[in-house]
């Protein structure tokens, strides 16, 4: 049966006067041609709260009862090196409907006390199916994982030496620059979070990501300089970047690009400090090609490489279309680099004397750029 039409506030208000001139319910029906049931219904409400009008509902029936959401906050505590989409995934493979929205909503500011439990997502839907409850204990005020740790004197004295070195140089000395970097760029990442845990947790094992819980990544190398994007690889899945791979980047995906963009202009190449870099035959092969290196550039230095800006930028973007598979992954990854303007990169670019600047003036230690 479908559902009646909702009675106007004039027939209501008739009721509740019929109901107050001494009438009875079933008289009030028959007069009025309304069900029984309409008219205790709308004596009641008036009886509690004193009118007749429409009252605010409670909108669509939550998916999670206030029980379901209390052992859902258990078992997060319960895995201090597991992400909430990471609990999402599971939930959904064991066959629990549930949005992420939702499982964000009910783990918002919550604490994760120090624990070394290790269930995972299908554990929790289980309980949750079956009613269980997960121990917890403890509490304390959260902190997110460094995303940098404390640099050694080494690493300190190279970002300084480098950046004396190129201290002097003009946004139009770097705009000759052609940088380079490998990224990972994974599925549900609107993320971007690693775990949640506690100061003291850094260093414990159970708080790093569970063993084959890492979602699905797709990893890309890319180059790009002033005259805008280069050339970008999607790498094979497993693929081992020892030297003989980084020497087929550099044989397919560099030159071209210097051919492209510089053609007979001067220019330098920047590169990391991965063992891969340094090999022998990668060393031979760019002294071969006459392809000149940036000297010196330092490790653990993401700071310094505008490249680094960019893969956020095509990080957000991408993440934007949500895309569901890796296929789907690697299209708008190369779709969106693609889109990359030369203002944006020269933007990025022209930023490297201040990024210098700062790194010496803060002694080699890292700046935010």
């Amino acid at each position: 049966m479908g559902k009646s039409k909702e009675l106007s506030e004039d027939v209501r208000r008739r009721i509740v006067d019929l109901h107050k001139s001494g009438k009875s319910l079933g008289a009030i029906s028959k007069e009025l041609q309304i069900p029984k049931s309409s008219v205790q219904s709308i004596i009641r409400k008036y009886d509690l709260f004193g009118c007749v009008s429409t009252l605010p509902r409670s909108g669509r029936r939550p998916k999670l009862s206030h029980s379901d959401e209390l052992k859902l906050v258990k078992m997060f505590k319960d895995n201090p090196g597991t992400t909430k989409v990471q609990i999402w995934q599971e939930l959904e493979t064991a066959g629990m409907q549930v949005s992420l929205s939702t499982v964000k909503r009910v783990l918002h500011c919550v604490e994760r006390p120090k624990l070394s439990g290790k269930s995972t997502g299908a554990e929790l839907a289980q309980r949750l199916q079956q009613g269980g409850v997960g121990a917890s204990a403890g509490g304390g005020r959260q902190k997110r994982a460094a995303k940098k740790p404390p640099l050694s004197e080494e690493t300190v004295r190279g970002r300084l030496e480098f950046c004396q070195k190129y201290v002097d140089w003009t946004a139009e000395d770097w705009c000759r620059v052609i940088f380079s970097e490998v990224s990972s760029f994974r599925l549900f990442a609107a993320s971007g979070k690693g775990p949640a845990r506690r100061k003291d947790e850094a260093s414990q094992e159970a708080c790093g990501p569970p063993a084959g819980a890492d979602p699905d990544r797709v990893r890309v190398w890319g180059c790009f300089s002033s005259k805008g994007v280069g050339s970008l690889t999607v790498l094979p899945r497993d693929t081992s970047m020892n030297e003989e791979w980084y020497q087929s980047v550099l044989q397919e995906q560099l030159l071209p690009t210097i051919q492209e963009q510089f053609d007979d202009e001067k220019c330098f190449f920047q590169q990391g400090g991965a063992p891969c870099h340094r090999a022998a035959g990668v060393t031979k092969w760019l002294r071969d090609h006459e392809v000149e290196v940036l000297d010196l550039w330092p490790a653990n230095s993401p700071d310094l490489n505008p490249m680094e800006n960019l893969w956020s930028f095509l990080k957000k973007q991408v993440d934007k279309q949500k895309p569901t598979n890796l296929d789907q992954l690697q299209t708008l990854i190369r779709q969106e680099w693609l889109t990359v303007s030369r203002d944006l990169v020269q933007k990025f670019i022209s930023s490297m004397p201040e990024r210098i600047a700062e790194v010496v003036k803060k002694r080699g230690q890292p700046c935010e750029f």
